[in-house]
């Protein structure tokens, strides 16, 4: 049972963590908000160092957590259940006969598989609370990159943080305007761009 638990909050955080985290790069200074010239075909953002930082961002996050804090209190429960009924086989096992085995083992192992689907159950849960969360954020994120290309002609935004782009020239990068453009300061970002 100390698997589904373990298993369960690695999904959950995981899912936060690889969200809203850059990957640690190389830690870049303040992303500019000067924009490169009108009609530039290709510009980029790195959503990984505006997200966390977006307007709604803390109180999403402060939600989300008081979801996961309720589903890790959930399956703490199932576990302490689950740990109990096999207290309670170990303490009465020389005293049953093979059937009466037979029965506790087929209750907890039932209890087992009905937490184990509670889990992944919680797991669907979390995501979708996640992305309800999120998708305003995420909404108002997309609609500043787009107001920025279209009155700037830029023919493509990239999201660096998404696209396996390994180097880019930092004169292309548009993630200091749509951070002000937001009412957000522009700080230090972990792996913008490249030379």
């Amino acid at each position: 049972m100390h698997s589904i638990m373990r298993n369960a909050a690695i999904t959950i955080f995981g899912a936060t963590l690889a969200s809203s985290m850059a990957l640690p790069l190389m830690a870049q200074a303040a992303p500019s908000t000067e924009l490169p010239p009108n009609g530039t075909a290709l510009v980029f953002v790195n959503t990984q160092a505006i997200l966390p930082i977006a307007p709604g961002a803390d109180s999403a996050q402060v939600k989300f957590q008081a979801v996961v804090n309720q589903f890790q209190a959930e399956l703490a429960g199932l576990e302490a259940r689950i740990d109990s009924m096999m207290a309670d086989y170990r303490r009465q096992e020389s005293l049953m006969g093979q059937a009466g085995k037979e029965q506790k083992q087929q209750e907890i192992l039932e209890v087992q598989r009905s937490a184990q689907a509670r889990s992944q159950q919680l797991d669907v849960e979390s995501q979708q609370r996640r992305n309800e969360l999120l998708a305003p954020i995420l909404q108002r994120v997309t609609d500043v990159i787009e107001e920025i290309r279209g009155e700037r002609g830029y023919a493509i935004v990239f999201d660096i943080a998404e696209s396996g782009v390994i180097a880019a020239d930092n004169s292309l990068d548009i993630t200091g305007a749509v951070l002000e453009r937001l009412g957000v300061a522009p700080g230090p970002t972990a792996g913008g761009g490249g030379r």
